[in-house]
């Protein structure tokens, strides 16, 4: 079996970390009383099991087709010859068939083994664990929201009485404060899904608010946490984090609007606006992550002192983390969700939005009805035996960026469909979509297949051609924020927050998104052939690429506390003059940090950057590049993302064939944690 996968590595197949794990489980069980057939049949599930987290999955399903879905159609022989050798026994049968061997458990809590059977899928054991513990810290919040239990008294206490949420509030209290906050009468035809949202939220021990761009999911978390504050007297200490700094950054702005604009509608008094905290802050950097560790400083022996938690974009969190931030929360912290359940999911393994989401499409509990009933006047519908996970997911449906009129919110609505047709037809007339009644700029195209009569589109002059647009594209649309910053130059005068925030303003109004990080099409050689063009064009100086240069954005790919800067913080080298007229050279961030190039930890150029990094960023006009022939990292929820971060204007590069391959194909991350959610609560 050892040689069968060697053979398939060096088809490409799997990597060279499954066939080590692989030949690392044929080693560690070679003297022990095992058939051949088991023995062969655990060298191909530890392949299979890398191989599957390495694609994102947090488990493996046994599905009896797994090896004809794993293998290209160019190698199905394999599945013969793989199936001979551990006897043609049937996926079913696998697990009953290693119930015994040292490297696999079925039962986690009691045998401790490198892989774990459950619920018919194959864990690593760690990742296994993770997932355990996040669905446990969920089916025990549902347990208390359900039955009421009171948490007993410790001497950690975030406030002086530690049980805060302890006491509550009847349903008329809490009706007069979502009045005040949702003061426009509810329409009998439409559901306030805001309002639902703060309602679920006052109650439950923790909710998901989710929703796509545009749906209030900052407004309506603006409005729960003064609700909060005033019901508790202002006595409550609440963070707000984010995954990375962009995203941050993109809260700040948000609930400093959304603050604004409610102290101005509803004349709020200045102690209970001040009560609500502005200036969020990393994930890591909230709980401590320290990069040679493997425990941060926040965890279940030291945890969080925080009353209530905001986390946003949290579909961008992997399963790992969620698991070490769900282990530093008291367990009477109230928290807070916001993402978006069709986006990308997190880079590494997880898809505990997406998990979650699964319960979205069921029915409300008939009491949970009656409470949102009583406390906002909205009538919905209940099941008469409803899902306990349910009355703690909302989704705002609802978009205010984009109407029924705006072309990137029909794209977007048509890609979440899966009408591959449509949307390609809507992306053919954008410029056709032209008229008064759109209120967003249309979406338009450049189509590489336009060019397939002249041109091979496999061959690499094609790929490069294909570049050369997209590079001359980015140098015209690059040009106002870099004069700008000449401009500014010019004057001689120290840089202050105000000239800071214009040349990032600037900045911000135009970005290109791409699927691939290597290649011709890739961030890496796209980045190169931007820069290498502003240049050539005087808007930029430098001799090599890798030189800091007046303008250069940059991306942090490595989080360092000790500098303060994170994975996903953008950054400009600017020139600051001081008194004296003498200039010295900085990296400048949107959150207002500094810092010297010598101190930057690692990054890579930001004139262009993959959809997943632009997940938490929004950009006036966003550009997006896809390849120009299927491949595998194409999915329906990377095109959805990647048009999504337009705010008013999306730019799409794509074949046809490219762009319905992408439409057409959902991501289906492997996961066991809505069956063990399930299975820990309680079956009535």
């Amino acid at each position: 079996m050892l040689g069968l996968i060697k053979e398939l590595k060096e088809k490409g197949v799997f990597s060279e970390a499954d066939y080590h794990f692989a030949r690392l489980i044929a080693e560690k069980q070679q003297g022990k009383s095992y058939s051949l057939r088991q023995q062969n049949l655990a060298i191909l599930l530890a392949a299979l099991c890398n191989y599957s987290y390495s694609q994102g999955h947090s488990c493996l399903l046994l599905e009896e087709n797994l090896l004809q879905n794993l293998l290209p159609y160019s190698e199905r022989e394999y599945a013969n010859r793989i199936n001979e050798q551990i006897g043609f026994l049937p996926a079913s049968q696998w697990i009953a068939e290693l119930q015994d061997h040292i490297a696999f458990t079925t039962d986690p809590k009691s045998k401790v083994s490198p892989l774990v059977f459950q619920f018919n899928a194959l864990y690593f054991y760690r990742i296994w664990q993770d997932e355990y513990r996040v669905a446990e810290y969920f089916a025990n919040a549902i347990k208390r929201a359900e039955h009421g239990i009171k948490q007993q008294s410790t001497k950690q206490s975030a406030v002086q009485n530690l049980g805060i949420f302890d006491r509550t509030f009847d349903p008329q209290a809490i009706a007069t404060i979502l009045q005040k906050y949702f003061p426009a009468s509810p329409q009998p035809t439409q559901i306030n899904w805001q309002e639902i949202a703060v309602a679920m939220a006052l109650k439950q021990p923790f909710t998901l608010i989710s929703g796509g761009p545009g749906t209030g999911k900052t407004t309506t978390v603006t409005r729960l946490l003064l609700a909060l504050q005033e019901l508790y007297q202002q006595g409550l200490r609440i963070k707000l984090v984010a995954p990375t700094g962009k995203a941050t950054a993109r809260l700040k702005e948000s609930m400093d609007n959304s603050l604004a604009r409610l102290q101005a509608e509803l004349a709020l008094p200045e102690a209970l606006i001040a009560a609500i905290p502005t200036q969020p802050e990393t994930l890591h950097r909230l709980l401590g992550v320290r990069f040679y560790e493997e425990m941060p400083r926040h965890n279940k022996q030291n945890p969080l002192l925080i009353d209530v938690l905001v986390v946003d974009e949290s579909s961008m969190i992997d399963l790992s983390l969620m698991a070490k931030l769900l282990q530093a929360l008291k367990p009477q912290t109230k928290l807070i969700l916001l993402g978006d359940k069709d986006q990308l999911a997190s880079v590494e393994a997880g898809a505990i939005l997406a998990e979650l989401g699964k319960f979205i499409a069921q029915g409300y509990s008939p009491d949970f009805v009656a409470y949102l009933q009583q406390t906002t006047g909205q009538h919905l519908p209940a099941v008469e035996k409803g899902n306990p996970i349910r009355d703690h997911l909302c989704h705002l449906t609802q978009s205010h960026r984009f109407d029924e009129h705006s072309a990137i919110g029909q794209l977007a609505k048509l890609i979440n469909q899966g009408k591959a047709e449509e949307s390609w037809q809507l992306l053919q007339a954008g410029d056709l979509a032209k008229s008064d009644v759109v209120t967003n700029s249309p979406l338009t195209l450049v189509d590489f297949m336009q060019f397939a009569q002249e041109m091979d589109v496999n061959t690499v002059a094609y790929q490069q051609y294909c570049a050369n647009l997209i590079v001359k594209s980015a140098v015209q649309n690059y040009a106002d924020f870099l004069t700008l910053i000449q401009q500014i130059k010019a004057q001689n005068q120290p840089l202050d927050s105000e000239k800071i925030q214009q040349i990032f303003t600037a900045f911000n109004k135009v970005r290109y998104l791409t699927a691939l990080r290597v290649g011709e099409l890739g961030s890496e050689k796209l980045n190169q052939g931007i820069a290498e063009g502003l240049r050539a064009k005087g808007l930029v100086q430098f001799n090599q690429a890798r030189e800091h240069y007046l303008g250069k954005p940059i991306m942090i790919t490595q989080n360092d506390s000790n500098v303060g800067l994170y994975n996903g913080d953008v950054g400009l080298y600017l020139l600051n003059f001081d008194e004296q007229g003498k200039a010295r050279g900085h990296f400048y961030f949107e959150n207002g940090k500094r810092e010297l190039a010598s101190r930057i930890p690692s990054h890579e150029p930001a004139f262009v950057m993959t959809v997943h990094k632009s997940q938490g960023s929004e950009f006036d006009h966003a550009f997006m590049v896809l390849p120009t022939e299927p491949n595998p990292i194409l999915s329906r929820e990377l095109v959805y993302t990647g048009i999504t971060r337009a705010k008013s204007r999306a730019t799409v590069f794509s074949t046809e064939q490219s762009w319905k391959t992408a439409v057409k194909k959902p991501t289906k991350r492997q996961s066991g944690l809505a069956l063990l959610l399930q299975a820990m609560l309680p079956s009535e």
